[in-house]
């Protein structure tokens, strides 16, 4: 029923959003707050070019990796459907940072100087009881398998340049660095690139 559609990816949304949260704890999404991801990755899960996958463990979900075809259309979608309604959950949180958002929504709107092409790699993340054991690994290994199913030739994801931990997970699924970026003022990142095999 739709009711129980409704609650899987209500369930989904909150979970990620708390994971999210806990574990990007540099990010300005994060900052934004758990209600905020929560509305955040409930419209992720309901645009058709957008998709969640998660990574369980004995029946408990250990970690979640987010991707977009369309990070314009998510973004615009994100902002007619749950704008009023994340901002008022954001509070004055968004209202201290509005550079960050501003810079936020150029980055969806392609509008800075350097992005990737193809898929876009949102967020990933693992909880601490689990690392060491793959995870990580299957979730990128799953959102490549997304990409093709897709019909994808390519993907990209920006990662802060300090987070050596990201920059080898993806390095050892096949991305690359091709340029450095500041979707933030300030916030050094990489633009790291995935071509499928035999397609440059």
């Amino acid at each position: 029923s739709t009711e129980t559609v409704e609650g899987v990816i209500g369930h989904a949304a909150c979970f990620n959003a708390d994971l999210h949260a806990g574990q990007i704890t540099g990010g300005f999404l994060s900052f934004l707050g758990p209600r905020f991801l929560t509305r955040l990755y409930r419209r992720v899960v309901q645009s058709q070019e957008s998709f969640l996958l998660v990574a369980e463990e004995h029946g408990t979900t250990v970690g979640f990796i987010a991707g977009t075809a369309d990070v314009k259309r998510l973004y615009r979608s994100f902002l007619w459907h749950d704008g009023v309604g994340a901002g008022i959950d954001a509070g004055d949180r968004l209202v201290r940072r509005w550079r960050e958002a501003i810079e936020t929504l150029r980055h969806g709107a392609g509008q800075q100087v350097e992005t990737g092409r193809g898929v876009e790699l949102l967020a990933i993340a693992v909880d601490p009881a689990v690392r060491g054991r793959g995870v990580g690994e299957q979730l990128v290994a799953g959102f490549l398998e997304q990409v093709d199913y897709l019909g994808g030739e390519c993907a990209y994801v920006v990662v802060a340049a300090e987070n050596e931990r990201a920059i080898r997970l993806y390095r050892r699924a096949g991305f690359h660095a091709t340029s450095a970026v500041e979707i933030h003022t300030g916030v050094a990142s990489l633009v790291m690139q995935w071509d499928r095999p035999g397609t440059t």
